[in-house]
């Protein structure tokens, strides 16, 4: 018999080797296996939280169901007989940052080419994105965010905060947000672009819809306070821009929600 209780997360492994948590859509980066990328999930959101939690996870490709817990300091274990599950780092893996990034859209047929719409900088702000790009490479993070901050900050005057320019740095000074664990800016970064290709390019599109599971990746990975704060900017952000299946995206994030309720209850009443 199961002991995982109902409000378990979800894991879902489609034949095809899709990944789903609590139907938000995961992709391992680089050099990650899908295990691997399944565990560092699952491992930081017991480290928000502050407590063990539990997942389902059902592997359609491998035609297999297991239990785990996986508890707040990164170790895990199954439900069904006691066995240790492999586990990951508990932060994510630091994969190389392009200046024009490929936007990676699996199932959909509008895949954006590597050099659109994202198009070349014109110097000198493109040899600067290189820059950023090489330091942040090389984990000089602090160095690789002031100088994204201003170029940004230049971009936004010279072209339009929404300028595809303005946008092709913000996606680097994202990824340096999420390589840092920055997750409250990666938030802000993410909804902000996410809004931006809905009004260029519509809901539909897949860079959108990367977009807004950006941004509801970094809040999920968010410190509880801060994620029952910022709950209802993502709520909003989901009315704003209908990606397909945002109802179940809300869903998700309701259910987290009342994660982090349930859990500021037990502290209440331990005090």
């Amino acid at each position: 018999m199961s002991t995982t209780p109902p409000d378990a997360v979800q894991v879902q492994i489609t034949p095809d080797g899709i990944c789903f948590i609590d139907e938000e859509f995961v992709t391992p980066p680089p050099g990650t296996s899908l295990n691997e990328a399944v565990i560092a999930y699952l491992q930081l959101e017991a480290a928000a939280l502050e407590m063990p939690i539990r997942a389902v996870i059902q592997d359609e490709q491998a035609n297999y169901t297991t239990s785990i817990q996986v508890n707040a300091d990164g170790t895990s274990h199954t439900l069904d007989n006691g066995a240790q599950v492999p586990t990951s780092p508990n932060v994510p893996q630091a994969t190389a940052i392009a200046p024009s990034p490929s936007i990676p859209a699996p199932n959909t047929p509008d895949a954006v080419p590597p050099s659109r719409p994202h198009e070349p900088l014109p110097e000198p702000y493109r040899g600067r994105l290189v820059s950023i790009c090489a330091t942040a490479n090389k984990n000089h993070f602090a160095e690789a965010v002031r100088a994204a901050d201003q170029l940004l900050a230049e971009l936004s005057t010279h072209f339009g905060p929404s300028h595809l320019y303005t946008l092709a740095v913000g996606l680097v000074r994202a990824d340096i947000a999420w390589l840092t664990q920055d997750f409250r800016f990666g938030l802000r970064a993410w909804t902000f672009m996410a809004q931006s290709w809905h009004v260029r390019l519509g809901p539909q599109h897949s860079v959108t819809v990367l977009a807004v599971g950006n941004a509801i990746g970094c809040w999920r990975r968010l410190q509880p306070a801060d994620a029952k704060a910022s709950a209802p900017h993502i709520l909003s952000l989901l009315q704003d821009v209908s990606i397909p299946d945002s109802d179940t995206a809300v869903l998700a994030i309701n259910r987290q929600t009342q994660r982090i309720a349930l859990v500021n209850e037990r502290l209440n009443r331990d005090n």
